[in-house]
């Protein structure tokens, strides 16, 4: 079986982290897998929504280091080479690809979230958790910095102020605090998880895709914009969407007053 499996079924496109009896640890390859999948998104018009999960009892324990030698290599210059390296060629397009996909995101989470499986959840658009969920930024405790984009992400999903408590303490935190943060959406009882990530998918697969993708786009759009540049990217939007028939289909259904069918179109 795969490690990284990716099947799609009624325009959701499911992502499984399958390593479980490794805690679903991420690999160099399984990072590359990962992006390549985040990557094709981009271009695939039949999906309307994806969803990431793990195989098990987590999501992820975060990255599979590998050769520990390579990296405690008693030559400063070399661990310095060997970690830059990684980032830039993992974890940085893992994370730009994973920013570009323009249909919504769900985490699924059970179980651990560390470390780059914490970036994952964290740039997902919705979070599902688990009552058994944690999530943990260990890298300080490991003499490091935030290297897989977590020092941008982070902060505009919790707050300045709770991204740097969890990474200056390197803060394990459960499902609940996860919610009080702000970090998950949905917070339910373990045998729930499945059922609550298919419900949601559910509900924004069956939604118009060009609306959707135009809102997830709008949104993100508008961290970097003042009011009126947002105000001309909605106008700019909306007349892209109007011109689509599942608008016509979504007002003329309003009007007959039954449920509307969009074949993204």
């Amino acid at each position: 079986m795969d490690r990284i499996a990716v099947n799609r079924r009624d325009a959701i496109c499911a992502i499984t982290i399958s390593r479980p009896d490794r805690l679903n640890a991420i690999d160099d390859e399984m990072i590359r897998t990962l992006t390549r999948a985040f990557e094709e998104l981009a271009s695939d018009a039949t999906t309307r929504v994806v969803t990431i999960s793990g195989e098990g009892s987590n999501f992820s324990s975060g990255g599979d280091i590998g050769n520990i030698a390579d990296w405690l290599s008693p030559e400063p210059e070399v661990r310095r080479d060997t970690f830059t390296k990684a980032v830039s060629t993992l974890s940085k397009p893992l994370a730009l690809a994973l920013q570009h996909v323009p249909q919504p995101v769900i985490a699924s989470v059970r179980g651990h979230a560390i470390g780059v499986a914490l970036q994952i959840v964290i740039m997902a658009d919705i979070v599902v958790a688990s009552d058994t969920a944690r999530f943990s930024l260990p890298q300080l405790d490991l003499a490091h910095t935030p290297d897989h984009g977590e020092s941008w992400a982070l902060p505009r999903k919790v707050g300045m102020a709770r991204a740097l408590q969890m990474a200056l303490l390197a803060e394990r935190i459960d499902a609940a605090t996860a919610e009080r943060y702000g970090l998950v959406n949905f917070l339910v009882p373990d045998a729930e998880l499945e059922a609550r990530t298919t419900a949601i998918a559910g509900r924004i697969a069956a939604s118009p895709p060009a609306a959707t993708r135009g809102a997830k786009a709008l949104f993100n759009a508008a961290e970097r914009q003042t009011l009126a540049e947002a105000l001309d990217g909605e106008i700019a939007m909306l007349g892209q969407v109007t011109m689509q028939q599942d608008f016509v289909e979504a007002i003329t259904a309003f009007t007959q007053k039954r449920k509307p069918v969009f074949r993204g179109s």
